[in-house]
């Protein structure tokens, strides 16, 4: 989980939203209240509504932020909170805390919710007319959806990145697990770390297709050349 204690600045996540609050809003590189938030907003995408646990940690951190500074927070950045306090409230999630603190986990969430003004409920589903596990109504759909998001994202005319391109939330929650503590690192580091994830994904994918250990090799051989090659 990369979590260390229950409180927002208590996990990685928390450390790096403090790390570019400081950086947007008060640093050398600050653009302004209303343009960091707005950059927030964008490196979440999609995920801010269906978020992943590290989302999910990142909007309580920056409603902490807007606390600690004595600053209300906008009223859409106290709705994804709600909702991200919500997720983190689901078994599937606070369960995986050790014994001990999952107690102060939940109690550390609901007394945030009450100081949001948000109360308790069940998180939304993705689709309500389907399966939450299935993005796509069929394989052939699927197909069409990601080959339509690709196209969007190979244009490079319109720029579109990928949190406008389409793919569906599990889409955009690998994509910013496969950048998560490289984004602004020293472009040599980020180049071979983002080599080394796809490296990783591919043995993944190889091992769900039943590739052999020739067809891997052939595969992470062509990984290597088209990323130092771009």
């Amino acid at each position: 989980m990369g979590a260390w204690g229950v409180g927002p600045f208590d996990c990685d996540e928390g450390l790096d939203i403090k790390d570019r609050w400081e950086d947007w809003i008060n640093g050398y590189n600050a653009v302004g209240y209303d343009e960091a938030i707005k950059r927030f907003f964008s490196r979440w995408g999609d995920a801010i509504r269906y978020g992943d646990s590290i989302t999910n940690n990142e909007i309580i951190a920056l409603v902490a932020l807007h606390f600690d500074n004595q600053m209300q927070p906008p009223r859409k950045l106290v709705k994804a909170a709600g909702e991200a306090i919500n997720r983190e409230l689901e078994l599937s999630e606070v369960g995986k805390w050790e014994h001990d603190k999952r107690r102060l986990r939940e109690e550390f969430l609901c007394d945030f919710l009450d100081r949001l003004g948000a109360v308790r409920k069940k998180p939304k589903s993705q689709n309500l007319f389907m399966d939450p596990a299935l993005n796509y109504r069929s394989l052939n759909v699927a197909k069409k959806g990601l080959l339509r998001s690709f196209r969007k994202i190979k244009d490079r005319e319109k720029r579109v990145g990928f949190d406008r391109a389409g793919f569906p939330t599990f889409f955009n929650t690998l994509f910013r697990f496969m950048n998560y503590g490289v984004w602004e690192k020293d472009s040599k580091v980020f180049m071979q770390a983002n080599t080394e994830r796809l490296m990783m994904l591919a043995t993944y994918l190889a091992i769900g297709l039943d590739y052999s250990e020739d067809e891997l090799k052939a595969l992470l051989d062509e990984v290597e050349r088209k990323k130092y090659r771009s």
